[in-house]
């Protein structure tokens, strides 16, 4: 059985390399928008020279997508039914070639058998595939369905990523009502996966699927797989005991399987609809996608994390490629469950999207519908997150901190200022302006040039485009809207947060709103934390840019600048972060406070 998370029209096939520049699949390897089927196990090339050497099979390199809305409606009480597609898989094997192959072998391994060698190894492959033939031609049992419990009840489920030294694993608290293509996103999220493979529920005693019909997906259905829709099935139609189990496998090349045992089930002391999923308790990070299953997970974080290691140098591209230089192998259980709380949020905020496409609705409903179902479902995780849904407010003093510097900007051009003939400001602004905006002097060189001072050249540039001064025959103005606001910190606040984002076009202007909806969702951290979840984002957003990062698209985190700065004068109150370069990196950026968080969300809600 085979499954992705897309049903995409397939046509023709292709032998492609497991990894291209970007360093991802070229047949579906982005994440949340994987569209083909994989026929054979995806080999890594960075998984050592075997690998190097194999290559992945897909279909379906023709693109011709027809989403389908999730099947959606109240928890079954019961075993669900449903009608299994009578037509076969499209998987064909080459049995001839298998043939040849398998007689090539008997005779080099027993060339000495006698004449009749031939026969009986062509006996004995005929044999092999007359059972093969009769196991998968009869008939499969159906799927043993447990009646879930009559009262709402929560499971504790500790999860395990099979084949980890130490072990892998994730606690869960979880309802047992919830459906299996809502426990996929629960498992994707816990363990940091990017849905960019196929995956699959299977019976522990049957995890190939021999003797029951299996639990499908959509894609499985249109394929003629034989079973029984994974968001027609609940958790608790397969576990109900303590110590019962259910298999989860993600990504058929590196095969990462995972072991769920129930440990508790107990009455749910909360709403009866409630589907708060909480991680109690885990150990040690997911592994990177791609990375060639466990085994060379751990042979590669091993030498990692020993620089003496006589592989070091070998594996060091693997190394700098998958981030392992400085790894931890700590889990922010406070993470995971922002994360879990995105999955429970998705299905709302979708819904809440929808009523706000086009005219005066929230600018990131448009970008957000412009995206695959799987896709708007991620990125509808963060609009919950940054409760988009409900009314921001903001005070007085609030309001003067997050505008204090483009005020004080606004109270020195004051009626006018004249400019250089290039167009600049002029030495003295320059050396005024600075010494008030950066009394500590932590901008590199003399500040006395604008065209060298880059804050203070970026902060004009942005309140330009904010629509608060403008140049007019060799003199900085005012605006009407810079004049009438200046001295009233509220309704500057609410300007800037309608004009947000400060890009108006392409993918500058995308890449701002997921900047804002990151930012107003609270999921910043470290500017270099930051740069890695804008580089996946827009890769789910099906943006490409340039620049390194995993996803191609390294170069996100700089596209928003003016953006971007804006927040960390709101969020901080400064024109310059005071802190060293380095620190400037690896500890929490500026943007992750509240005064930036309030205004990217008023950004994202007009109106309200």
């Amino acid at each position: 059985m085979t499954n992705t998370p897309f049903d995409w029209g397939l046509q023709g096939s292709l032998v492609l390399p497991a990894r291209t520049a970007t360093g991802l699949l070229s047949c579906g390897q982005t994440p949340f928008i994987s569209q083909t089927k994989v026929r054979s196990p995806q080999a890594n090339p960075r998984a050592g020279a075997a690998g190097a050497a194999a290559a992945i099979h897909c279909v379906g390199m023709t693109e011709q997508p027809t989403p389908q809305p999730p099947i959606s409606g109240p928890p079954i009480s019961g075993p669900p039914t449903s009608q299994p597609p009578t037509s076969e898989p499209g998987n064909v094997t080459d049995l001839e070639d298998a043939r040849r192959r398998f007689l090539a072998a008997a005779a080099a391994a027993g060339a000495d058998s006698g004449a009749d060698g031939d026969a009986d190894a062509d006996s004995r492959l005929q044999a092999m595939q007359d059972a093969a033939r009769a196991r998968r031609d009869r008939p499969k049992k159906p799927l043993p369905l447990l009646t879930p419990p009559a009262t709402p009840t929560r499971f504790r489920v500790r999860v395990d990523l099979v084949g980890s030294e130490p072990p892998i694993w994730r606690r869960l608290s979880l309802p047992s009502h919830l459906t299996l293509d809502r426990l996929h996103d629960v498992l994707q999220s816990a363990f940091g996966w990017t849905n960019s493979h196929l995956h699959q529920f299977t019976l522990t005693g049957d995890p190939h699927g021999e003797e029951t019909v299996g639990i499908l997906t959509p894609f499985d259905v249109e394929e003629g797989d034989e079973g029984v829709l994974e968001s027609e099935l609940r958790f608790d139609h397969f576990l109900a005991s303590t110590g019962d189990t259910l298999r989860y496998t993600y990504d058929f090349g590196d095969d990462w399987e995972h072991t769920l045992t129930l440990e508790a089930a107990e009455p749910a002391v909360d709403e009866p609809t409630d589907a708060t999923v909480r991680c109690l308790a885990g150990q040690r990070l997911g592994p990177p996608e791609n990375i060639g299953g466990i085994h060379n997970y751990e042979r590669i974080l091993a030498v990692a994390l020993n620089p003496r290691d006589p592989e070091y140098s070998d594996l060091i591209e693997e190394i700098s490629y998958f981030d392992l230089f400085s790894i931890t192998d700590d889990i922010d259980l406070d993470a995971i469950n922002r994360g879990l709380d995105r999955v429970a949020r998705a299905d709302a905020a979708l819904a809440w999207l929808r009523d706000r496409r086009g005219g005066a609705g929230s600018p990131i409903a448009d970008l957000i519908a412009g995206v695959h179902e799987e896709a708007q479902r991620y990125l509808a995780g963060f609009v919950g997150g940054a409760r988009l849904m409900e009314p921001v407010e903001v005070d007085e003093a609030a309001a003067e901190s997050a505008t204090l510097v483009i005020r004080t900007f606004l109270r020195h051009v004051g009626d006018g200022l004249p400019l250089t003939k290039a167009g600049y400001l002029q030495p003295a602004a320059v050396i005024a302006l600075m010494a008030e905006l950066d009394p500590e002097q932590k901008t590199y060189g003399k500040s006395n040039r604008e065209a060298n001072t880059r804050p203070l050249l970026d902060l004009r540039e942005t309140v330009t485009d904010l629509g608060l001064v403008r140049k007019y025959r060799g003199m900085l103005l005012p605006t009407k809207l810079g004049l009438a606001v200046r001295e009233s910190p509220l309704a500057l606040w609410h300007h800037i947060a309608a004009r947000l984002p400060v890009e108006r076009d392409g993918q500058a202007r995308d890449a701002a709103l997921l900047l804002l909806l990151l930012v107003a969702a609270g999921e910043v951290g470290t500017f270099i934390t930051l740069g890695k979840s804008l580089d996946l984002a827009t890769a789910v957003a099906g943006m490409q840019l340039e620049g390194d990062g995993r996803y191609g698209n390294g170069s996100a985190v700089y596209k928003p600048r003016h953006t971007r700065e804006a927040l960390e004068w709101a969020g901080s109150a400064s024109l310059q972060d005071p802190r060293p370069f380095r620190l400037q990196m690896s500890a929490p950026s500026r943007l992750d406070s509240i005064g930036a968080q309030t205004l990217a969300r008023a950004a994202l809600t007009p109106g309200r």
